[in-house]
């Protein structure tokens, strides 16, 4: 991992230009989690930790972004230790370096947004689907996502996409590639077509509603999104169809959302050939300190294959006077039928975050 960290620096320093004095430029992007634990894997979940206790560095995660009037520019790298299964990435994990390796492109795309409500990126884009993918991994409220979003939706991919903030009503829409790996078979394996669509009638409340502080005049008011992804293209399977509703609410220090996935797949016209997938996960929250102190628990099921996995688990976050650092205590135990007895994970993270 050490040397996918110093392969990541290096990559960035090249591939990102000097900053330009005309423009404003962003401030660095930068995660750094290390991790202790103790792990008990599943087939079921393949970002699960290495086998027995394990001290790692997990994810750096390093980039910048340069904007000007009405143009930005993203770059993102990431390194990442292997899980359980030895691969770094989930089995539809995307930005895949054609050489291999635990360094891959992140996000790295060129926008244009000449107003609020409409923008358009191209470049290695985050897949507009499902709400657990769309939380940036510094922001998720216990230390992994559930199974089911690792083994059965995809997180990057490049292409182009077109969204915006309507107000009361926020819209993403992108046509990508379906090829995990950036190279030069890059647009000729098929593609997938994903958009997201989420309603917020009464007040903002965004991908991480646990971060609002007291201070902020929507804490006070019950707020709630609910919204629907749906992609259709080539993910696992060609002609694969998935859809994901998804809900989230918050009122004062209480947090709680979500979402319901759906994936089968079409063998002619609209017909259904299988069920492939579905996984439903809920996810309720109490923050405390300003937002410093969060208590989330969280209970998914899933099933695939004739196989059925059902989860329970809780996490611990601090936020240190620099909120930049960060301390999560997590765990998360399953049961399955095809297996006889559980599996599971405990994870002490300390995260380092700018934004």
């Amino acid at each position: 991992m050490t040397r996918a960290c110093l392969a990541a620096i290096a990559l960035l320093a090249v591939a990102v230009p000097a900053r330009a004095q005309q423009s404003d430029t962003g401030p660095l992007r930068l995660l750094v989690q290390g991790d202790v634990g103790y792990s008990k894997p599943s087939p079921l979940a393949p970002q699960d930790p290495p086998d027995g206790s394990f001290v790692r560095l997990h994810r750096v995660l390093v980039g910048d972004e340069l904007s000007g009037h009405d143009v930005h520019a993203l770059i993102l790298l990431e390194g990442q230790s292997g899980s359980a299964t030895g691969q770094p990435y989930s089995p539809l994990a995307g930005g895949l370096m054609p050489f291999g390796g635990p360094v891959r492109v992140n996000e790295a795309f060129v926008g244009w947004a000449p107003h609020r409500g409409f923008e358009v990126d191209a470049g290695s884009l985050r897949v507009p689907f499902s709400l657990s993918r769309q939380i940036a991994d510094a922001d998720l409220a216990l230390p992994e996502r559930p199974a089911f979003i690792d083994a059965d939706t995809a997180d990057f991919r490049t292409g182009a996409a077109v969204g915006g903030d309507l107000g009361e009503l926020l819209y993403r829409v992108a046509i990508l590639s379906a090829d995990q790996t950036i190279d030069g078979h890059l647009f000729g394996r098929g593609f997938v077509v994903a958009g997201r669509i989420i309603a917020e009638p009464i007040g903002p409340v965004g991908l991480r509603p646990w971060r609002r502080r007291a201070d902020d005049p929507w804490y006070g008011w019950f707020r709630f999104a609910t919204g629907v992804s749906v992609l259709y293209g080539t993910l696992a399977a060609p002609q694969t169809l998935a859809v994901d509703p998804e809900f989230t609410a918050q009122w004062r220090q209480l947090v709680i959302s979500a979402e319901y996935f759906l994936s089968m797949r079409l063998a002619s016209g609209t017909t259904f050939h299988d069920t492939g997938a579905q996984g439903a996960a809920l996810e309720p929250g109490l923050t405390w300190l300003q937002g410093r102190l969060l208590l989330a628990a969280r209970g998914y099921g899933q099933a695939a294959g004739g196989t059925t996995l059902w989860a329970g688990g809780a996490a611990l976050t601090g936020l240190a006077a620099d909120r930049r650092v960060r301390l999560t205590a997590g765990f998360e135990r399953r049961w399955s039928n095809s297996a006889p007895t559980s599996s599971y994970w405990a994870i002490l993270r300390l995260a380092v975050a700018i934004d």
